[in-house]
């Protein structure tokens, strides 16, 4: 039992329930009554210990234990001060029963069934002797607010496999060696497709403007264009930045408000073969300095009130400047040829770069190219009907992946880009009218975001309008959260899908439409689905092995989907971008820092972080780069910063700062410091 809870859980100290009989002497074990108790025993494992070493492990703690078996559980629980408390002493409890309790009636056969222990805390084991020598008799009971039916039957076809193994093992075999895995639980046991791509983001685009050119592309207020527009101006202005240098290999920088100009210099990026590089105007300006040193752009495309973005060294195209405005209408707004853009555009060229949190205080950099893109809606499709009269929300900051989702999302299938100004990105009540008065079909939210919007959606009693799909994505989802919702609107129209992301493996990993079970079944944790059709998802232990379902894991994703690495960070790219051991020749995998845990039926849950890293709004977060920024006032020696829980739920960020003088820092000047270096 200890060698298996090691192997499920990975834990190097265990502390398993032992049954006793609490009987000492013969006299005892006459008297009639009840005297067995549970009790907990410590044993310590390592991956690297051999099973004769982890046998003799128990076998002493064992004799120390029977010792003490007079001293009750209740006892114990008094004197550690845990009565009332709800704490366990121990995890699963091994019940020996070294007698054979089968009823004889006059010589005549019967049979018995086990039907439970008694209550049961966790999981519990109880071993009997057989019908014939030589052969042991097992039953599983579990806590049923904890383990569902499938999930038992798991763990006793692994714990038999696990005898079985112990059985043929040479007292020298180290634990890690100790494989649980189940016939077809292997990673190489598990298919992937793959979804070729041919053409890149825009000349899929540029079909869709062929095939209906009138159709609206974009909204935002009262402003909208066409698909045809929409072309003719990102034309115009890719021709303008090949002058600039703008060509396949090269980065161009974007830093523009919410609102129509932003589609169109976004694609007139693409389409000179360069990738694009967001700026966003709200974030504080070092650290878009940092992103814009990093990526060496050769352009920035922006607005008069941001050329400071530009600094020294960075020519600028300022879209509101009359003579750019004027220079761009003579311009042919056909489609470019290879010859226009300095070379031929390919699906492997790199589509964007978006920076996230550094744990150093310098953003990290992930290039995606235009093939993981479009892939991406290749596999997508297998989950969504995404259709040209859909219309989807521009919700999110564009240097923010889950920005890449809405945009594409509309424009490769002949939708509709709502546009939504900031002011109303942060008002619930007022989005929600956008929602209805837009008939905007599909929503990528936050589950943060989308718990306001429910409020929202409560105060003013109204029905979904034209919504079909929501998508939660950015962080954990607490499906609990959404009964409300469920409660007022069904989970049929719209259909609410959570995805599990990272900007590293290009936006989206898995799919999972939420089901009643979900949000009503406290078994049910934060549910990510299964992994799409062209990525997998490797749930490994601290030494790189696979954990069977039911452990927990970290994350490691594999597949088309993976970025290449950190733009010119090699060492973390070697530390985070590996080798995939358990795919074809040459597949790599992203070390994502997730824990997660796989069910019986292949779905995965997700349990957090494996670091300090930690998911806000939707954003990844290093608290290391926060402490990196308050270290850097003058007035401050260190800094901690941690996450706390409101009383709502909702998480804060907490920093605690250690003063380099006799006096500490004023917090409204921290503060400010802090806002100039990091986004809010």
């Amino acid at each position: 039992t200890a060698a298996y809870l090691h192997g499920m859980t990975g834990a190097a100290d265990l502390v398993l329930g032992l049954a006793t009989m609490s009987r000492l002497g013969s006299a005892a074990l006459r008297t009639p009554g009840t005297a067995s108790d549970v009790l907990p025993l410590r044993v310590a494992a390592a991956p690297g210990t051999p099973v004769a070493e982890l046998a003799r492990a128990v076998a002493d703690e064992l004799e120390v234990l029977r010792r003490h078996q007079r001293y009750r559980g209740e006892f114990l629980r008094r004197d550690l001060g845990l009565l009332g408390t709800g704490r366990r002493l121990y995890g699963p409890v091994l019940n020996i029963v070294p007698f054979d309790e089968s009823p004889v009636f006059g010589g005549h056969p019967t049979t018995w069934h086990h039907l439970s222990g008694g209550a049961v805390d966790d999981l519990q084991i109880s071993v009997r002797p057989g019908d014939r020598p030589g052969e042991l008799w097992l039953a599983f009971d579990a806590n049923p607010a904890l383990y569902e039916e499938d999930e038992l039957a798991l763990h006793r076809d692994r714990f038999v496999t696990l005898l079985h193994r112990l059985a043929e093992a040479e007292p020298t075999t180290p634990l890690r060696d100790l494989d649980l895995l189940l016939p077809g639980e292997h990673p190489r046991d598990t298919p992937v497709r793959a979804f070729p791509v041919e053409r890149t983001l825009t000349e899929l685009f540029e079909e869709r403007v062929a095939t209906g050119p009138g159709r609206t592309a974009v909204t935002c207020g009262g402003e909208r264009l066409t698909y045809a527009a929409l072309n003719a101006e990102a034309n115009r202005l890719a021709r303008l930045l090949t002058e600039h240098g703008a060509g396949p290999g090269r980065v161009v920088a974007l830093a523009l408000e919410r609102g129509t100009r932003l589609l169109p210099a976004l694609l007139a990026v693409l389409k000179t073969g360069a990738a694009y590089l967001p700026l966003d105007p709200g974030h504080p300006a070092e650290r878009l300095r940092l992103v814009v040193e990093d990526a060496a752009p050769v352009v920035l495309v922006t607005e008069q009130a941001h050329v400071h973005l530009a600094g020294d060294t960075v020519p600028a195209v300022l879209l509101d400047d009359p003579a750019v405005a004027a220079d761009l209408a003579r311009r042919s707004h056909a489609d470019l040829s290879d010859a226009d853009r300095h070379g031929p555009a390919n699906p492997s060229d790199i589509a964007y770069i978006i920076h996230t949190s550094g744990s150093t205080g310098r953003p990290k950099g992930v290039p995606v190219p235009h093939a993981a893109v479009v892939r991406l809606f290749a596999a997508a499709a297998e989950h969504f009907d995404f259709r040209a009269d859909d219309v989807w929300t521009l919700f999110h900051s564009y240097a923010f992946d889950f920005s890449v989702w809405e945009i594409w999302g509309a424009l490769l299938h002949g939708g509709r880009v709502v546009v939504v100004p900031y002011s109303v990105s942060r008002s619930p009540g007022e989005f929600l009218e956008l929602l209805h008065h837009e008939g905007v079909t599909v929503l990528s939210q936050t589950p943060s975001a989308f718990e306001q919007l429910v409020d929202a959606d409560l105060e003013r009693g109204r029905d979904t309008g034209a919504l079909r799909y929501v998508v939660f994505g950015g962080e954990a989802l607490r499906p609990a959260r959404l009964r409300p919702w469920a409660d007022r609107h069904g989970l049929d129209r719209p259909a609410l899908v959570n995805m599990y992301g990272i900007t590293e493996t290009t936006v989206h990993v898995t799919h999972h439409r939420l089901t009643r079970a979900d949000l009503d079944d406290p078994r049910r944790g934060s549910v990510i689905g299964t992994p799409l059709a062209d990525l997998r998802v490797h749930l490994l232990d601290p030494v790189g092995h696979p954990v069977p379902p039911g452990a927990t894991g970290e994350m490691y994703v594999s597949g088309a989907g993976v970025a290449a690495g950190y733009l010119n960070r090699p060492g973390l790219t070697a530390e985070r971008f590996l080798d995939d051991p358990y795919g074809p020749p040459g597949a790599r995998m992203y070390r994502s820092g997730d824990l997660a845990r796989r069910r019986p039926d292949g779905t995965l849950d997700y349990l957090g972080r494996a670091d300090a890293q930690i998911q806000l709004r939707g954003f990844r977060v290093e608290p290391g780069e926060i402490e990196a920024v308050l270290a850097a006032h003058p007035g401050v020696a260190r800094a901690a910063v941690v996450p706390r829980s409101s009383g709502n739920g909702a998480l804060h960020l907490v920093a605690y700062t250690v003063p380099a003088g006799d006096e500490p820092v004023n917090s409204a000047a921290l503060r400010a410091h802090a806002a100039a270096h990091l986004p809010e």
